[in-house]
């Protein structure tokens, strides 16, 4: 049975790709947590807001890494190497 991610002509990259933008939102989820202590333990709170920083710029990356990546396999294929 084919999965979602066979429809797309890069099956592996799209996984990848989507790994990348659950990180990313995913980030958003940490800093919610962190307001949500923010008043009671603040170093805690600092803490979440740090670690939502790291784990958005990491699925940042890994989302410009897989746009670069299909961006390099276009230019070879219109340069025709």
């Amino acid at each position: 049975m084919a999965s979602f991610f066979d429809r797309f002509v890069h099956p592996r990259i799209a996984r990848v790709a989507t790994a990348g933008a659950v990180l990313w939102a995913g980030s958003f989820l940490v800093a919610v947590a962190g307001l949500g202590v923010r008043g009671g333990q603040p170093n805690t709170a600092a803490t979440l807001f740090f670690l939502s920083g790291v784990v958005g710029l990491v699925g940042m990356v890994v989302l410009a890494v897989c746009g670069l990546y299909l961006l390099g396999i276009r230019l070879r294929q219109t340069v025709g190497a």
